[in-house]
């Protein structure tokens, strides 16, 4: 049974979140932390966590909504697979936080963040091709 809050429900993806599970699929070198992942529910917002194993140490997810940033924080403190879990507040109006779990991942390589966050070989070495020609 998935662990519950007052103000957080989790879930299994469902047919819902198919586009962001393929997204996940098509880049992450480990796609089976996919059996793992859950979708928490923010007063009818949802939010798809992967959590970290195998080549994944960290991962995230962004909410412009102060109020979920904290709920979140706090539905993911002490469950296994999101360790250390916590919130990067956004001191602008146009940026969202960002709840953050596992280990802190380096600023400015995007090489060795993509493998913190369990990407594949071929979907950082795209990511980084496609920022080059910004």
């Amino acid at each position: 049974m998935m662990q519950q809050s007052a103000a957080v429900r989790f879930k299994a993806p469902g047919p819902r979140d198919e586009w962001e599970l393929s997204w996940y699929r098509e880049r992450l070198d480990d796609p089976r932390l996919l059996d793992a992942a859950v979708v928490a529910d923010v007063r009818g917002v949802r939010y798809l966590l992967v959590p970290v194993g195998g080549r994944r140490r960290c991962g995230s997810v962004a909410t412009s909504d102060r109020e979920a940033a904290r709920m979140l924080h706090g539905a993911l403190d002490g469950w296994h697979g999101f360790p250390n879990p916590r919130v990067r507040w956004s001191c602008s109006y146009t940026a969202c936080h960002v709840v953050a779990w596992g280990e802190e991942p380096p600023d400015l390589d995007h090489v060795v963040r993509g493998r913190m966050y369990g990407y594949s070989s071929t979907a950082i070495a795209e990511f980084v091709e496609d920022i080059g020609r910004c």
